[in-house]
């Protein structure tokens, strides 16, 4: 199986997983893209990689724009990984590449939740202008990282019909994810992290074959959302990373949130090794036994690892490694920015106001999972709220009873308390560290570092679709990336102030995306300040709708205070202490 072997045995692709309803939506936007394909196929344009010729379509815009897709280039092979070998003759980038092979708990019948296939190392490239006689201006190049809590998720999901109005190349791929990208038996044998190693692949494809497609490799910003928000911040710490990208834009996640640092690795790995009849005690038996075994019964057994409904939701992801000849990270996050190893680079990094919808989207329109959650929060909440391995057992009961005094008081948790709930799990989960990581790289980076908090609500959300409800819960988390990126949730009945909103966020994005500094356009009144690092409020950027943007400060977005009182062992623990420390001791 490839992620464990080298050998790639194809399994059940996308196409056989979407039978039902329950992926209409997805099903629907895998028709769209292949259709389009098929439409321009015989016209499309051919220029040359590094393996090859690969042959595209032409498509068009959100605003009526042509432009060029080639879809399901290989840029690699499991399991180290390494760059995909050449091809004779022309590759068809007509269609996008196989999913990874994943446990995708949004699916609705346990036995359509494994989707994709082993060999998934497939990226696709969108431009608007193919370079041409005269060798016109290289253009800036955006590459997303999809995300999906590092289990779940493709790279095209987030299509490219918004950034095509744009003079921008756009870049989305695949990496491999859950057990199969982040398996690690602790030591030399699966140090772990292979999935962020297939992302550093693909941006070293990016930096020798972009220019083939009009984009400039000297102006590369890497971008995404949720784990793919995280894994962008992720780059800026791994040695493996350095010079291939310019600037950083992590919507909803980073890499000190703490789903994005997984543990106890391997007692996972023994957990489904034994599961499978493999022996334990020695890692190589133990991989190589594993090897023989199916693909798809190996990702099966995440479910093993989640407690409650699919939570806690990320039980595989990025480790710190301890041994391996390629590292992809060799110190925690945190150590590495009070030690100035971060990439000095600008970041910009953002909140929506209801990030804790994912996961609660999943249940607060049940009434049988909250009263499930109110009767056994205090066996529930250390893996809904990811401190199961981070709060020493015997401490776990006191934590989880402070935690819920601290948002229900003496309420029961229901409907009427949907709310808190929200707030808790976002404040938990996403807010108190986006916040963290903004400030502590403020402080010790010598680039500056911007933040926004999103607060408009359009017409869907994400929470629609995890919901199965029209519901207004809020902005929930990953509502921003609809107006970039058409997403499987996107306003396909986008009002006048979506379309607004849409163009606000290119035009925020874009111009970080050239010059590293974010312009707020038409509006003379705001300029966008980066965040100070040593002040003790934070300063952000609001965005309530496309027009009445204000910058604010906020000593405090998250509770913050609060979780950092609570005995969890996590890096922005040393926060306090790293605050009283000088810059010039940084």
């Amino acid at each position: 199986m490839r992620g464990l072997c080298a050998d790639c045995v194809v399994l059940k692709t996308i196409s056989n997983s979407m039978r039902t309803s329950s992926m209409k939506v997805v099903s629907t936007l895998w028709a769209i893209w292949g259709a389009a394909s098929l439409v321009s196929a015989l016209t499309g344009p051919t220029i040359h990689v590094e393996q090859g010729a690969v042959k595209g379509t032409t498509l068009l815009s959100a605003g009526g724009k042509p432009f060029q897709a080639f879809q399901g280039i290989p840029y690699g092979k499991a399991p180290e990984p390494v760059p995909a070998k050449p091809w004779v003759g022309v590759w068809p980038a007509e269609r996008p590449g196989s999913p990874c092979l994943q446990y995708m708990h949004t699916m609705h019948q346990e036995d359509e939740k494994i989707v994709g296939s082993e060999d998934c190392l497939y990226l696709n490239v969108y431009t608007p202008k193919l370079p041409g006689i005269g060798k016109p201006p290289l253009l800036d190049v955006i590459v997303y990282i999809h995300g999906g809590a590092f289990m779940f998720g493709w790279g095209h999901q987030y299509g490219p019909r918004y950034y095509m109005n744009r003079d921008v190349v756009y870049v989305t791929f695949n990496y491999r994810l859950g057990v199969l990208g982040f398996l690690s038996t602790e030591d030399e044998v699966v140090p772990g992290n292979n999935g962020l190693k297939d992302q550093v692949l693909a941006l070293k494809w990016v930096q020798k074959n972009i220019a083939a497609f009009g984009g400039n490799p000297d102006s590369v910003t890497i971008s995404g959302t949720s784990a793919g928000g995280a894994s962008v911040h992720y780059h800026y710490f791994s040695p493996m990373s350095r010079g291939l990208f310019h600037r950083g834009m992590s919507y909803s996640g980073t890499a000190l949130c703490p789903w994005t640092q997984a543990e106890e690795l391997r007692s996972k790995a023994n957990l489904i090794a034994a599961s499978l009849g493999c022996q334990t005690s020695l890692s190589r038996e133990m991989v190589a036994c594993l090897r023989k075994r199916p693909a798809e019964k190996i990702v099966a057994l995440t479910k093993e690892l989640m407690v409650w409904l699919y939570n806690p939701f990320s039980p595989f992801g990025p480790t710190v490694e301890v041994a391996g000849n390629t590292p992809f990270l060799i110190n925690e996050p945190l150590s590495d920015t009070l030690e100035i190893k971060l990439k000095n680079l600008p970041w910009l990094t953002s909140l929506t106001t209801e990030e804790g919808l994912y996961p609660a989207a999943e249940f607060v329109n049940n009434e049988q999972h909250l009263q499930e959650l109110n009767k056994r929060f205090v066996e529930i909440a250390p893996s809904l709220l990811d401190y199961n391995y981070t709060v020493p057992l015997e401490q776990q009961l006191q934590v989880t009873e402070e935690i819920r005094k601290k948002y229900f008081g003496d309420l029961p948790i229901g409907p009427d308390t949907v709310k808190q709930l929200v707030k808790m799990i976002g404040d938990r989960l996403f807010n108190v560290d986006g916040e963290l990581a903004a400030k502590f790289q403020a402080r010790v980076s010598q680039a500056p570092v911007y933040f926004y908090l999103f607060s408009y609500r359009g017409k869907h959300s994400l929470s629609e679709f995890m919901s199965g409800s029209t519901d207004n819960f809020g902005v929930s988390h990953a509502d921003d990336t609809a107006y970039t990126s058409d997403v499987y949730y996107s306003n396909t009945e986008e009002t006048e102030q979506d379309k607004a909103m849409s163009m606000l966020l290119l035009d925020l994005f874009t111009s970080f995306a050239k010059t590293g500094v974010p312009q707020v356009p038409g509006n003379k009144d705001v300029t966008w300040e980066p965040v100070t690092g040593n002040a003790e409020n934070i300063t952000y950027l609001y965005i309530p709708d496309s027009t009445n943007l204000k910058m604010r400060s906020n000593k405090d977005l998250s509770n913050k205070d609060f979780w950092l009182s609570l005995p969890i062992n996590e890096p922005h623990k040393s926060f306090k202490e790293a605050r009283a420390r000088s810059t010039d001791e940084l």
